[in-house]
């Protein structure tokens, strides 16, 4: 239930001449010809998202086995490569072989490189879980993680470009469609089958009448099928789907010109202030977004239980588009933007109530628990509705504000200031709350149990470490504070911007 990540293809649009005086077009266009190509892109959006689910379910795995926050800081850093995409986007886009084809030169060997790495991963992973008291295990996970969701992010690139050539013109619109769908659909597969699949007691309860050990699936087994269905996939992609040569239109600036335009983009004064605005949009809700699940697992919620919230929460995700199409498309989006932050600020209060009554309530069972995790998945639902509208609106902010000649590069260059923030808050919110947690053993006053070796010889001397200031408390409080702060001095700035001339955004004004 953390933060999104906001992808966007690199491809720059073409331009629309005259669109304020573009007339209605009666003419239905048909998907005859694009049907299976339709197909196709989805399954390549599917293998997408697959990794995404993957990032998001190790974290659970990793509490599950007891390892600290830190460990999971380190593993946060593998989530980094679709933050900074746009550093070799270009170079996807431009480097290519006309005889192998511009798309299939690059898809082909990353689906080769993910379905290996996710064999390898799949022989050690139960290793890599086994929390040792060290971080050892968990630097070869976050590594061998890194480089999935480099290939991963790569792997965006290629499709996002590659659904600008693979549909016919008039059903371009349909790729995001296949955009959306594809990667929820693929963080789907990696993130909740796994941990309710993998779980013997979601398993025993739900799917089994007798209760056998271990789930119906391991997550060992679950790895190595996806890396054969990834090196499957590049066999396929590379034996059956024709590539047609790119156009003039299609061929893009170039990697030189690319890096160049992106340069000038960031030196509108426009794009400079909202750069600082969202590089800093995050600080207020970092800890909420990212440390919640973990601490409510500690304080006894199972993790089969946080999986359904969380599926409750990818339903609210399909939802809440839909609904707020008229706002994004208003004058007033950003108004209602500002008008979301303070209710997800006091999210961050609702959240640390409950986790403080949370094992006092599941102790006492019965009626009180149901309400419990009614109010819990209340509160989960409320704060992602805020959550998402604030995403989407920012989205269609950036879409709108884009300059059209270099539309793509434009707006993934704007998310990726959002990026940033979340990449680098959602490392430092799981790194700061073992730093700002205090701990006291009970029969040896000067130890302060701050590392494994101290709590073992704590344990030894016949104590047990009692928690003095708790570090998530203490976080949220200070991550409060600064998205108060940030609220007051963003607010006037923000509604300016988004009041701003649309020359104000152009990069190059003729």
């Amino acid at each position: 239930m953390d933060d999104h990540e906001i992808t966007i293809s690199t491809i720059n649009l073409v331009p629309l001449q005259n669109s304020e005086s573009c007339k209605k077009i009666d003419k239905v266009h048909s998907l005859h010809g694009d049907r299976w190509n339709l197909v196709k892109l989805l399954f390549l959006y599917i293998l997408q998202g697959v990794p995404l689910g993957f990032s998001d379910a190790f974290p659970i795995l990793l509490k599950s086995n007891k390892f600290s926050y830190y460990e999971q800081a380190i593993f946060s850093v593998s989530t980094w490569p679709f933050t900074f995409k746009i550093l070799w986007a270009p170079l996807v886009d431009s480097i290519y072989c006309p005889s192998v084809g511009r798309r299939k030169m690059w898809l082909v060997p990353v689906h080769i490189l993910l379905g290996t790495c996710l064999l390898v991963c799949s022989f050690y992973i139960n290793d890599w879980l086994l929390n040792t008291g060290e971080s050892n295990n968990v630097i070869p996970l976050t590594v061998v993680w890194l480089i999935i969701n480099c290939l991963a992010a790569t792997q965006d690139i290629v499709v996002d470009g590659w659904a600008c050539s693979m549909l016919k013109k008039h059903n371009i619109h349909y790729s995001s469609m296949c955009n959306a769908t594809g990667n929820s659909l693929g963080s789907f597969l990696g993130y909740a089958v796994p941990l309710l699949l993998g779980s013997e007691t979601f398993c025993n309860k739900w799917l089994r009448f007798n209760d056998k050990p271990g789930g119906v699936i391991t997550i060992k087994g679950y790895l190595y099928f996806w890396g054969i269905v990834y090196i499957v996939a590049a066999a396929c992609v590379s034996k059956f789907k024709r590539e047609t040569q790119p156009s003039a239109e299609q061929k893009g600036l170039g990697v030189l010109n690319t890096y160049k335009l992106l340069w000038d983009i960031v030196k509108l004064p426009n794009v400079q202030i909202l750069g600082a605005i969202f590089l800093t949009a995050k600080l207020g809700f970092a800890t909420i977004d990212t440390v919640t699940n973990m601490e409510f697992m500690e304080a006894g919620v199972s993790e089969n239980n946080i999986v359904i919230i969380g599926i409750l929460v990818f339903l609210v995700k399909l939802i809440v588009p839909v609904t707020i199409t008229k706002i994004t498309n208003s004058v007033k989006s950003m108004d209602v933007y500002m008008q979301c932050v303070p209710y997800r600020l006091l999210h961050g209060l609702a959240f640390s109530l409950l986790l403080y009554y949370t094992p006092t309530l599941l102790r006492i069972g019965g009626i009180v628990r149901a309400c419990y995790y009614t109010m819990l998945g209340c509160t989960f639902i409320t704060h992602q509705i805020f959550s998402f509208i604030m995403y989407v609106i920012y989205l269609s902010f950036v879409s709108k504000v884009s300059d059209p000649n270099f539309g793509g590069t434009y707006m993934t260059l704007l998310c990726t200031f959002a990026n940033i923030s979340l990449a680098i808050t959602r490392t430092g919110s799981l790194w700061l709350v073992d730093v700002l947690t205090f701990k006291q053993c009970t029969t040896i006053s000067q130890n302060h149990c701050a590392a494994s070796t101290l709590i073992k010889s704590c344990r030894a001397a016949g104590g047990k470490c009692n928690t003095i200031i708790d570090g998530f408390y203490a976080e949220v409080i200070i991550s409060s504070i600064l998205g108060i702060i940030w609220f007051y001095i963003i607010k006037k700035p923000l509604l300016k911007l988004n009041l701003s001339d649309r020359k104000n955004w152009l990069v190059y004004k003729g």
